[in-house]
């Protein structure tokens, strides 16, 4: 049985799908994995023999079409940008992908994310594979998410519009990869045409967090927990453990409040770090600044320490708490840490994650942009209140472990062929 992964975006979108393709090889199955160039080194030093597809993920988000018309004032605006980043570089991706699926009878099974799935499963139809989807947070309509004030019937309504808008600005971007692929334009959205091809849209997160949804959803959504890489894979990458300097500093004084926004574009390091270090102050608290995918070259006081990408597995346990952007993967990291969140959101999941981790009782979120002194300051006194802390560290007990939904995850793409 061959697998081919087209997997387009950040390291947070591509990672936890390449811990399945390492266990489905490890199960004796062809797997052929296809990465976003700037991370063909990163799977590439997990054994994988990446081959670069689609556009360069890191220069999307550093580009102006990210960092500012996404955010413009001018809603026209923001709807265009919208449009050019949801098909961004799919022409690439698709040819990419078909240099690496071959032709009919190759590839057993095609496996996305939600980047690039409508090109994916277009592939998978064209050359009579099986697809399958790996889905990090809910975007199929639903009644138990919510994502607007109100009962069930008006999450239903909100989320079809939601699926209706993602229609109205892929449509045209995705029947022109399906012609050149030889397929009829598709007249109804993607949701609909994988539920009746009975493809397999594995749910890649804890079922904990959305109460009722794998009821609601069925055999065709598997959910089988947050992915992560296994120790073994981590100690590979080189990323593993706490240096001896960092341990010392952690080992030094109360544990920290970690600050992380991983690939998200800081508009203004500077001033992130200065509403850390005062709000941290103010409480009388260490902060850990993470800079991810940014620069952050500047001065901080003694009760600050700046550092580059750290192991979440081994550094979050020993914070207090953790100030990110909503990633589908830090957030598990942090849950799996036992210690609240506050959330400062840029866009996509991540206020879905925000508002999820609230009603489990383990965070709270605002926007990015909203993040000062006083609001993470008062942010902070409410996660680190005894309720909150005892309640995050019983949901880590809760959680689906990292081996148990690889396995379940590699179980499912078996079964979409």
């Amino acid at each position: 049985m061959r697998f081919v992964f087209g997997l387009m975006g950040s390291r947070g979108d591509v990672q936890p799908a390449l811990a399945v393709a390492l266990e489905l090889r490890r199960r004796g199955r062809e797997v052929t994995v296809g990465v976003a160039p700037n991370l063909v080194p990163l799977a590439a030093r997990l054994g994988l023999d990446p081959h670069a597809v689609g556009p360069d993920s890191g220069a999307l988000l550093a580009s102006s079409l990210v960092r500012e018309e996404m955010r413009s004032a001018n809603p026209r605006t923001r709807v265009r940008a919208v449009r050019k980043v949801s098909a961004h570089g799919w022409d690439d991706f698709r040819a990419d992908l078909v240099s690496l699926a071959g032709e009919r009878g190759s590839a057993d099974v095609v496996v996305a994310g939600l980047l690039g799935q409508e090109v994916g499963s277009a592939l998978a139809e064209r050359i009579g594979a099986g697809f399958a989807a790996l889905h990090y947070f809910p975007v199929r309509s639903n009644r138990s998410v919510k994502v607007v004030p109100g009962p069930e019937v008006v999450q239903e309504k909100a989320w079809d519009v939601g699926m209706r808008m993602r229609w109205e600005l892929t449509r045209e971007a995705e029947n022109a990869q399906r012609a050149a692929l030889g397929l009829a334009p598709a007249r109804t959205r993607l949701q609909t045409r994988l539920r009746d091809r009975g493809a397999v849209e594995v749910q890649a997160y804890d079922p904990l967090l959305v109460p009722g949804l794998s009821q609601e959803w069925g055999i065709q959504s598997p959910f089988a927990g947050f992915l992560a890489l296994s120790g073994g894979d981590r100690l590979r990458l080189g990323e593993t453990g706490v240096g001896d300097d960092l341990g010392d500093w952690l080992a030094a004084g109360y544990p920290p409040v970690y600050v992380g926004f991983g690939s998200m574009p800081v508009a203004d390091p500077a001033r992130l770090v200065a509403d850390v270090a005062g709000a941290t102050a103010d409480l009388g608290l260490r902060a850990l600044v993470s800079s991810g995918w940014n620069s952050f070259e500047v001065d901080v006081p003694d009760h600050v320490r700046l550092v580059g990408a750290v192991d979440h597995a081994a550094v979050l346990p020993r914070c207090v708490a953790a100030v990110h952007h909503g990633g589908a993967g830090t957030t598990a990291a942090v849950l799996r840490a036992g210690i609240p969140s506050v959330v400062g959101w840029y866009s996509a999941d991540q206020p879905v994650w925000g508002r999820l981790l609230g009603d489990l009782g383990v965070g709270t979120s605002f926007r990015a942009g909203r993040l000062d002194r006083d609001r993470l300051g008062e942010a902070l006194r409410r996660v680190l209140m005894p309720g909150v802390r005892e309640r995050a560290a019983e949901v880590a007990t809760l959680l689906i472990t990292p081996e148990v939904a690889v396995a379940r995850a590699a179980d499912a793409l078996e079964r979409a062929c």
